[in-house]
């Protein structure tokens, strides 16, 4: 409670949910109430565990990851194999063969910096094109009202502020007291 005080007096609106189904709904609501018809993802356990993307294309949205490794394997059709990297289980000629194959004007290469520079070129685009952005949460700072999310790609600085709206998904559990508490 103390949290969502500090949230709300920074300005964010907090939206509470009970089940998936509650926050597959608020979601849904967001969306009509943006327009949107996508949503730049990043990477969320939480998201999963809702089955985000799959109930936002339900209602006529589509969640597109940005983690490159979850985007490889969204083109792919494919689940994660791992959390940490979701597109291990693929090889750069795979990969070379999906892009090719799903990205219009896009030749075949194995080269992982070309490969690289594909999805950030495609990705860029769809940040821009977004008007929701979504992120999880590794920390909440009851005192400060503090979102803390840490990433290693710029894909969640990029949708928490290219899209005119941002969406941070979270458990209670990711809650702390103070700044102090969070891990340096």
């Amino acid at each position: 409670e103390r949290l969502e005080a500090r949230l709300v007096a920074n300005g964010v609106q907090v939206h509470w949910a009970r089940d998936a189904a509650e926050a597959n709904a608020i979601f849904g609501a967001i969306a009509r109430a943006a327009g949107a018809t996508m949503m730049a993802k990043g990477k969320s356990m939480v998201s999963e565990e809702i089955e985000l993307n799959h109930r936002m294309a339900g209602q006529g949205v589509e969640c597109v990851e940005t983690d490159m490794g979850e985007y490889i394997v969204q083109l792919a059709g494919e689940r994660p194999s791992h959390i940490i990297m979701p597109a291990i289980h693929k090889t750069k000629e795979q990969i070379g063969r999906l892009f090719a194959e799903k990205l219009p004007g896009t030749g075949y290469t194995d080269d992982v910096d070309a490969l690289i520079a594909i999805g950030r070129r495609v990705l860029r685009e769809r940040f821009r094109d977004a008007p929701i952005g979504v992120s999880g949460v590794n920390f909440m700072v009851a005192e400060t009202g503090t979102l803390v999310l840490v990433e290693n790609e710029g894909n969640g600085r990029m949708c928490t502020t290219v899209p005119e709206v941002h969406i941070a998904i979270t458990g209670i559990e990711k809650v702390v007291e103070k700044l102090e508490h969070v891990a340096p």
